[in-house]
């Protein structure tokens, strides 16, 4: 997200297109990744190119997966051998006279319940020699085996020498000790997040996977896409002759009590309804999965080697690819530093209706538009967005930036109300504070310097420094902000 003329808060949520979905046990899911690339503009001599990585959802526990048609065709599909990954990788040349141009792949999901039914006493010995076992305990990015967390998994597990229970006293540690708060992607990793106790799905996951590493246990991450709802990470853990288990200590930590992941206890309802999991109970996300969802990524730090391209790259995480992973599994080549592009599935009949995916593509599109200054595109994208949920605090608060940059401070300061009444999920304090901090703006340009210190206030006893969002209403809880701050 940005406000006023040029300072940029990247906050991006995949959207995630449901229609006419009757998703459930035992019933084939259809869907289309689409990925839109647009305002392209090539300037005479060059030779643009586009780079575009996603994976494809996979067949693992829980799930049957079927690929149907790429488009266009794909310069090659990359097999990642370490984590069983299949990324398909474009590599688009024909670009000349097009403003937009699309990328997707159809697929098929049976997505099933995992419900395992473990007795410790028959778990057998790591073959500690093996590739698999030297893969999953090493150290390495966002899973990180610092002293610090080798000394806590020693100190949690005590005398305990079975890997189910060792793994049992992890998972309680996380989900008593850990909260839920949105982090920046600089900040993320287990190093980071285990000395803050706090973060978001990946992260509860990446400090539970390092934590049983330190102690000998194999770990390792799943990355989904929910049926509704964005992206969604747990973990898994290796326990043969079991195989491995999911393990999800976010999901647990929700419903464990005063948990900031969720603000009401209907929503947390809700939650559980809509991703199909049975029950309240903490202990049910050891060891058992619940059905809607699209398993999309196994591991972090996913080598896609293009063999026929010599093209390779590092990604710590996929979800799938393009702008949701991180570095952006996408590179654009002698275009415009205006062309914009994003990512999203649309489930259900119209997923392979063009018209309706440009549609959608508008809309989800916008906080690129905004991001490169298209305010105009941007707007009329937002509005889409609220026309059909006028909750989304997200949209709200990108509307109120955008009415910022034009200088329209009343509509602007309507639109961050709204975001702070809104609702955003798990990720609501992260907008709300900037919310707060962007109204404490409005309010200083107007002169109204009471209401200004009030929104400071707020942001400052919330206590999410999100981006600086806590040095930032410090700074301005001092001395108005002006509109030559910006």
């Amino acid at each position: 997200m940005m406000y006023t003329k040029g300072i940029l808060l990247l906050l991006s949520i995949p959207l995630i297109v449901v229609v006419n979905l009757s998703a459930g046990e035992n019933k084939w899911i259809e869907g289309r990744y689409w990925y839109f690339v647009d305002n392209i503009k090539v300037e005479e001599g060059n030779s643009p190119e586009i780079l575009l990585w996603s994976a494809l959802p996979m067949n693992h526990k829980g799930q049957t997966a079927k690929i149907g048609k790429i488009y266009p065709e794909p310069a090659e599909i990359i097999h990642d051998s370490v984590n069983g990954n299949e990324i398909v990788f474009w590599r688009e040349t024909e670009l000349e006279n097009k403003e937009r141009t699309f990328f997707y792949y159809d697929f098929k999901v049976l997505p099933e319940k995992v419900e395992t039914n473990i007795d410790p006493q028959k778990i057998i010995p790591y073959q500690k020699e093996s590739e698999e076992y030297k893969r999953y305990t090493i150290s390495e990015p966002w899973i990180e085996i610092t002293p610090e967390i080798k000394e806590k998994a020693t100190e949690i597990v005590g005398s305990e020498t079975n890997p189910y229970f060792q793994a049992k006293k992890l998972f309680n540690w996380v989900v008593q000790n850990m909260s839920y708060e949105y982090p920046d992607v600089k900040e993320r990793g287990a190093e980071n997040s285990f000395k803050k106790l706090k973060g978001d799905c990946g992260e509860f996951s990446v400090v539970f996977a390092a934590l049983c590493r330190a102690v000998g246990i194999p770990a390792r991450t799943v990355t989904c896409i929910w049926f509704k709802g964005g992206g969604h990470q747990w973990a898994e853990v290796l326990l043969p002759p079991y195989g491995w288990i999911p393990v999800d200590p976010s999901v647990a930590e929700m419903m464990t009590p005063g948990s900031k992941a969720i603000d009401t206890e209907e929503a947390v309802k809700k939650f559980m309804e809509s991703r199909g999991i049975p029950k309240k109970d903490p202990d049910y996300l050891f060891g058992n999965l619940y059905p809607n969802r699209v398993i999309v990524c196994i591991g972090n730090n996913i080598e896609a080697i293009s063999n026929k391209t010599i093209i390779k790259k590092t990604f710590r995480f996929m979800q799938p690819g393009g702008s949701t992973a991180y570095p952006p599994a996408i590179e654009l080549k002698e275009l415009s530093d205006k062309t914009v592009h994003a990512g999203f599935y649309i489930f259900g009949e119209e997923r392979d209706d063009v018209e309706f995916a440009i549609e959608e593509a508008q809309k989800e599109l916008a906080s690129s538009y905004f991001s490169v200054e298209l305010y105009d595109k941007a707007e009329k994208g937002f509005l889409k967005i609220v026309g059909k949920k006028p909750e989304d605090a997200i949209s709200w608060l990108n509307l109120g930036q955008i009415y910022m940059n034009k200088e329209d401070y009343d509509n602007a300061i309507e639109a961050f109300k709204k975001c702070v009444t809104g609702r955003a999920g798990s990720i609501k304090p992260v907008i709300e504070v900037w919310a707060h901090n962007l109204l404490g703006n409005c309010y200083d340009i107007k002169g109204m310097r009471d209401l200004a210190i009030i929104e400071y206030k707020k942001v400052i006893e919330m206590g999410v420094n999100y981006q600086g969002a806590i040095d930032f209403a410090k700074k301005y809880l001092t001395e108005p902000f002006r509109e030559s701050n910006e």
